[in-house]
């Protein structure tokens, strides 16, 4: 695999890296609510759980898609 090929490759799973993390965040705030106790909320913390998840991933890929454009 040549590295514009593995860019290419790298930019797609961003790109949906990205739009679940986006889905993730609105679940988190739907979990909260307006006036949630989110100190004991399961949902919140799930939902908090799966935005860190994604969060971490997508800056992986964006650290991953920069070292290889420096590396060209």
């Amino acid at each position: 695999m040549t590295k514009e090929d593995k860019l290419v490759q790298l930019k797609e799973k961003l790109a949906i890296a990205e739009a679940k993390l986006v889905k993730v965040m609105r679940e988190q705030g739907e979990a909260c609510g307006d006036a949630c106790d989110w100190h004991d909320n399961n949902a919140y913390d799930l939902a908090m759980s799966l935005t860190n998840t994604y969060q971490v991933f997508v800056d992986d890929l964006k650290k991953e898609i920069w070292d290889l454009q420096k590396s060209k």
